[in-house]
Parts: C-alpha cells; structure tokens; sequence
C-alpha cells in the first residue's frame, strides 16, 4: 500500500494473496481483498490512522503499521473476517495476534474466502510441486519428525516442508513443540533458503494450529 506521501506501508499481522504484476495473473482472492480495502476506505475518503508496531520497518524498508480508520475500525481485521487475509506473526510486532487469530478461526469455520472448499490455496505438503523460497504457502500435513536444537526446533510436514521455530520464539508457543510428532496441523509462511532447501519459519502458536483428527 503506497500513501500520498509517498510511504510504502505494510499492514502488520496478516498477508492478502499478491495482485499479478509484469503480465502474471493475481493470486486467487487478491482483487477481492483490494476491492474489499478500497471499500472501507470509502468512508473516510482514504484517510487511516497508522498504528506503528514495536518494529517500525521491514527489511524493505516498508513502513510496518495497523490501518485504523476515523471510526475506528482495523482494517487488516477487517480483512481477516472476511476471509480474505491470514494471519502471520512477526515478532516483536504482534500486539494484535490473539485478536486477529481468533478472527481468522471464524473465517475458517465459516469456510469463508480463502478457507471456502473451493479455495486453491490451502494445500497438503505432500502435493505440493516444485515448493521454492519465497513463496508464500498455507499447507496442512502430519508432523513427520521433530528434531530439538539449542538454536530452535525443526519439524518436518509431511517428510517434505522443513519447518523451523527459534529458541528465542518458544515464549509464544503453548503447547509442548516435540509432542506434535505424527499430529495433523495447519501452517502458513513463506519458504526461505536453508542448505539449498526451502524451509518455512514458524515465530507463534497462531500460524502452526493442529488440526482436529481425520476418522
């Protein structure tokens, strides 16, 4: 999102699919997600409040903020009830991630957007084709293999997806990491380089949520 000032602003706490640039086609549900800002935005004739996270940029050097409109409204929220945005979690800037996380599991159980059965974009680790770094993937497997380090955890889904969560991030985990072994789970991120394989890291509960088991 550009500002007139000329600021690129990156909401803070979730990610809408990308609209398609240099001829691609946009990812499912990214015109919606547009449509569906602008039409918040109405209101207020474009004008929000930045709400600045305890980290202020991102490696791009984007401006990282919450989106509130003069009647209050969050408009990443907003996005995430409509189905239309998931939930990511960054740290330090998660002050909001308990709000937006339960947001999203109504969208889920609504089925609604990107979580409708139609959906392409939730997919099993096991199909997935050609995975690279810097894709971003929601994806839902078994818990293959855990293996603890003193620098973090590393889970395997699907014996394909190498997942990684840092020691330092244990803090917003509550359930027991090693004991996910064999558990169907549902995760979100993009994949990054690790030893020439792509690997996804995983920073809070709400982006690694096991799933209820298949009968």
């Amino acid at each position: 999102m550009v500002f007139t000032d000329g600021r690129h602003v990156r909401l803070i706490g979730i990610n809408a699919m990308e609209l398609g640039h240099a001829g691609a086609a946009d990812q499912p549900y990214a015109a919606a997600a547009r449509e569906a800002l602008t039409k918040l935005l109405r209101p207020s004739a474009g004008y929000v409040q930045l709400q600045p996270g305890l980290q202020p940029y991102d490696y791009h050097g984007r401006t990282l903020a919450y989106l509130i409109t003069p009647h209050g409204e969050d408009l990443g929220l907003q996005l995430i009830r409509a189905g239309l945005a998931v939930v990511i979690a960054e740290p330090p800037n998660i002050e909001r991630l308990n709000c937006y996380a339960t947001a999203e599991k109504t969208a889920r159980t609504q089925k609604l957007a990107i979580w409708s059965r139609e959906s392409p974009l939730v997919e099993e680790a096991a199909t997935v084709e050609n995975p690279r770094p810097g894709v971003f993937l929601i994806l839902t497997g078994t818990i293959t293999s855990v293996h603890p380090t003193s620098a973090g955890i590393r889970l395997t889904l699907d014996g394909q997806i190498p997942l990684w969560i840092p020691a330092d991030d244990y803090r917003y985990f509550s359930s027991a990491l090693p004991g996910l072994k064999d558990h169907r789970v549902l995760v979100r991120g993009w994949l990054r380089a690790y030893k020439g394989h792509p690997e996804m890291d995983l920073r809070a509960e709400a982006v690694l949520l096991p799933l209820p088991e298949q009968r």
